[in-house]
């Protein structure tokens, strides 16, 4: 099967969702697949095969608050659309974030509606509407005036002409079924997955400090002065924490957070990490106990599966919805709760019970990947029967 993937980025840099599109090309490969891997970003290396991808990168769009609609959702990327359904055969397109806006207005107009073509809805523009339109602290105003809104018309837009709507959690599927009003039988949940091989399970050893981690973006949607309030409350409870921040983020926002831990007096408490690429965060997961996410908002954060992967127990903000085996596992708490609440939880986390190797099992990128193919050849057939 010739698959046309397309994301905002290709790594390197390993920032936001491209982990995930990533390691899905590299499954899909190793079931015989073909990807052609259209991109945004900036390298100086636009076109390469890496990894058995074929990677085009296309450059970085322009601000929204400079260029407008225009530029933001990418007008040229139809270029290299066109470009490659001229000179290539692709069974499938695959896209990923929110970069199909132009994409969407041609297949309204009737172009490539021969090719069966999916939506992978990571987290929309709706679920960032509900969480911070009526908390004007949250608000960018870039994000307000411009993106949020341009992201909620794309949504609409792909209700009009995917094929198929892939959703990561059951709370992204359940916005396109009752906001977006899409037929439920377009849209599919399959969560997001892990390298297992990648993030290997490690025993930890006993000790008497406890190590937390936090993996993301340094910013207000993940609410991170929330995480240094629970800090604050179980050093308060005598359970030495030790906080990890990996991630970079606003410089702004980082330097309230420093004043914020130096006002707490847990600024000793904290491990400022930093960016780590994707590959060299194994090593960073196994120094720690547990992982802990106070997001606002979230689609399904893959570092919560890469923690657990690597035998961490993983505390995490109801900020989205998820069933089975994987919402058993997390220690779920609500962001209104106080600090002294969240930090028993987290005590009460350390001893939840996983079973690795059925979680392993069920979230490998490969088994994930199996799922993915079976909407491809079903549109694919569905496509030939018309």
């Amino acid at each position: 099967m010739n698959i046309l993937r397309i994301c905002y980025e290709y790594p390197p840099p390993w920032d936001g969702l491209t982990p995930g599109p990533f390691e899905i090309s590299l499954a899909q490969i190793k079931k015989g697949h073909k990807i052609i891997f259209l991109a945004g970003g900036s390298s100086n290396d636009p076109y390469a095969k890496k990894d058995g991808i074929e990677v085009k990168r296309i450059g970085k769009s322009l601000p929204t608050y400079l260029f407008g609609l225009f530029f933001y959702f990418d007008i040229k990327l139809i270029y290299y659309v066109w470009k490659i359904l001229k000179t290539k055969r692709i069974d499938v397109i695959h896209f990923h974030g929110n970069t199909a806006f132009w994409f969407n207005v041609l297949r309204l107009l009737g172009f490539y509606k021969k090719i069966p073509y999916i939506s992978h809805a990571h987290k929309s523009g709706l679920k960032n509407f509900k969480t911070f339109w009526k908390k004007s602290n949250y608000l960018n105003k870039t994000k307000a005036l411009f993106i949020w809104p341009l992201m909620v018309v794309q949504d609409f837009l792909t209700v009009k002409t995917a094929n198929a709507i892939i959703a990561v959690s059951q709370s992204e599927k359940d916005i396109f079924i009752n906001d977006y009003k899409c037929p439920s039988e377009r849209v599919f949940v399959i969560e997001n997955g892990v390298n297992v091989k990648r993030f290997a399970f490690r025993t930890k050893n006993g000790s008497d400090i406890l190590n937390i981690i936090f993996v993301g973006i340094l910013g207000e949607r993940k609410n991170v002065e929330k995480i240094f309030s629970v800090i604050k409350a179980l050093a308060e409870k005598g359970t030495s924490p030790i906080l990890t921040l990996v991630g970079r983020g606003d410089k702004n926002y980082i330097s309230k957070l420093k004043s914020i831990s130096e006002e707490f007096d847990i600024d000793k408490r904290i491990i400022w990490k930093g960016y780590i690429p994707y590959p060299e965060l194994p090593k960073v997961y196994v120094e720690n106990d547990i992982l802990l996410l106070l997001s606002h908002a979230e689609g399904l954060p893959k570092v919560i599966l890469e923690a657990i992967s690597c035998g961490l127990k993983v505390a995490s903000s109801r900020s989205f919805y998820v069933g089975g085996f994987l919402n058993e596992i997390v220690e779920w708490v609500d962001v209104e709760d106080d600090e002294e609440k969240i930090a028993d939880q987290i005590i009460k986390a350390l001893n939840k019970e996983i079973n690795i190797e059925r979680f392993r099992q069920e979230y490998s990128w490969s088994k994930k990947t199996e799922e993915i193919n079976k909407i491809y050849k079903r549109l694919i057939e569905e496509m030939r029967i018309k």
